[in-house]
């Protein structure tokens, strides 16, 4: 059993400090129990950040139903995503289906813009954190779920893309609108944990159960740019994936 404690100690260890930028994604299943639930993740996580620093984590949800960012659930986003969302104080985006959550300094500055076409580019949330020398913590959860290789993806102009199908409120009447998005399974984003670690540029601890990674953002998107300029195609699999499948469809499509 994790203590609030540990965890500070934990968090510290693995190179979170005071002022930073920070965007989280986390498995509390891999981890274990913690005294306090994930609530105490939060505010250890908080408590080390400090009030110049900023905590951010993703928000998104099925996409199923309209979105409204005071009460829409998210989905496999983890509970400690979804407790944080709801906690006083914290400023969700307005995204039907990719947004991103935040508390403090910079909270108003990450989530305020967030382009419909562009969940992960530039002027996104994940695309704000990269801007502010932001960094991540993969707290028992795998590069799959690390958005920040999208923002190199959409930094890269990767030439792949898929249609999510997102509603939309006009004048009271609800609407369904198919948006290109660069979205796949994301299962060989693990491939970075090499690059990374080979330039030195990946700290990774265990916490609890679970393994953790510690990075910063720039890391990410420089490591992925170097793959992505080379092969485009980096990221996606080779096999009988649909979802892949589905993202180089849409070269063809638009040819």
């Amino acid at each position: 059993m994790l203590t609030k404690k540990q965890l500070i100690e934990d968090f510290k260890s693995i190179g979170i400090k005071e002022g930073m930028v920070l965007v989280v994604h986390t498995s509390l299943r891999n981890i274990g129990f913690i005294q306090g639930g994930p609530e105490v993740v939060i505010e250890s996580l908080l408590e080390i950040l400090g009030d110049e620093g900023t905590l951010v984590m993703p928000s998104m949800t099925s996409g199923e139903e309209l979105y409204d960012p005071k009460t829409t659930p998210t989905e496999y986003m983890g509970i400690v995503a979804e407790t944080f969302w709801r906690m006083p104080g914290v400023l969700r985006s307005n995204h039907p289906n990719s947004a991103f959550a935040a508390y403090g300094k910079h909270a108003n500055e990450i989530v305020s813009e967030h382009p419909i076409d562009q969940p992960e580019g530039i002027k996104s949330p994940i695309g704000k954190v990269f801007q502010l020398d932001g960094r991540i913590l993969l707290l028992g959860a795998s590069h799959d779920s690390n958005t920040t290789i999208h923002l190199a993806e959409s930094l890269n102009e990767v030439p792949y893309r898929t249609y999510s199908t997102m509603l939309f409120s006009n004048e009271g009447k609800i609407e369904e609108i198919q948006v290109p998005l660069i979205n796949h399974c994301c299962q060989n984003f693990k491939k970075i944990e090499s690059l990374l670690k080979e330039k030195g540029y990946l700290s990774v601890q265990k916490i609890g159960n679970g393994i953790c990674q510690f990075m910063k953002a720039s890391d990410v998107v420089e490591v992925a740019s170097i793959q992505l300029k080379k092969n485009p195609y980096y990221f996606l699999c080779e096999d009988d994936c649909e979802e892949c499948t589905e993202a180089r469809e849409y070269v063809i499509a638009k040819r």
